[in-house]
């Protein structure tokens, strides 16, 4: 039962990193990008109504990936809120994500040090 919980985090772990990096390249692109394109160079709304809303779809899938982890890990709620409003600052979903790709790994490693039940 462990292997089936471990394999579960880490296909969980795996959508919550994809939607990491996708929402921080956009809110990046977003804010640095974007936004200088619409207030300093001919007020053209196109580029940041466009990443802008993708970026908001993204984020709501996002935040559900980052339940869904957060939940099968059992973190405590600052946690979980920490991890969560990272997608609404820039750069900070790669921080997050680096945290969190060491905490599976460190989770990873301990699952195949630890002897089996069964075995």
């Amino acid at each position: 039962m462990s292997n089936g919980r471990n394999a579960g985090t880490r296909s969980a772990f795996l959508r919550y990193r994809v939607m990491a990096f996708v929402t921080g390249t956009l809110l990046v692109l977003l804010v640095f990008v974007a936004l200088p394109i619409k207030y300093w160079w001919g007020h053209n709304s196109g580029p940041t109504a466009l990443i802008g809303t993708a970026h908001g779809f993204l984020f709501m899938v996002y935040l559900v990936t980052a339940l869904d982890l957060g939940v099968r890990r059992r973190w405590n709620l600052v946690k979980l809120g920490l991890v969560m409003i990272a997608g609404t600052v820039p750069f900070a979903s790669f921080y997050a994500e680096h945290k969190v790709h060491h905490e599976i790994e460190a989770l990873a490693a301990g699952a195949a040090v630890t002897p089996s039940a069964a075995g």
